[in-house]
């Protein structure tokens, strides 16, 4: 093998490396069946492993496997709609920061005051519409631990 043969493995072998440390295990929920594949199909292509849930049931269930079954990795981040049917976005956050978890939390919403509330638990905010560099900003923004929340 030549030397630029071999710099070119090299290069390939720290690329997939950066990857690899750069994917997220995300937690997607969102009961608009279009919106959700259309986020879930930006997050793969970005190479991040998405676990989908419909509505709050989903998502708990998901979060539950976490919890009890051995070797099952945690997400490194949940993205969730406020107007989730079953349970809100704003408790599920709620719930998780009373227990002491820490995942970074990007939560969808409108509303100014949950807003307020989601801030107030680090979670990022993202309000509708938005766009594919949004939801990355976010991501990068939210999966960073020396972050400051946004206002």
């Amino acid at each position: 093998m030549n030397h630029a043969t071999q710099s070119h493995h090299s290069v390939a072998r720290e690329l997939r490396l950066i990857e690899q440390e750069t994917s997220l295990r995300i937690l997607l929920a969102e009961d608009d069946g279009e919106m959700r594949r259309l986020l879930a199909l930006v997050l793969r292509r970005d190479g991040h492993q998405v676990v989908e849930a419909r509505d709050g049931g989903e998502l708990l269930e998901a979060l539950a496997w976490t919890l009890i079954e051995p070797g099952r990795q945690d997400f490194d981040l949940i993205i969730c709609e406020q107007s989730l049917p079953g349970v809100p976005g704003l408790t599920v956050l709620e719930g998780l920061r009373a227990r002491d978890r820490t995942t970074p939390f990007i939560l969808i919403t409108r509303n100014g005051g949950i807003a307020a509330r989601a801030r107030r638990l680090e979670a990022f905010i993202l309000d509708r519409p938005f766009d594919v560099q949004a939801i990355r900003n976010a991501i990068r923004q939210s999966a960073d631990p020396v972050r400051p929340a946004n206002d």
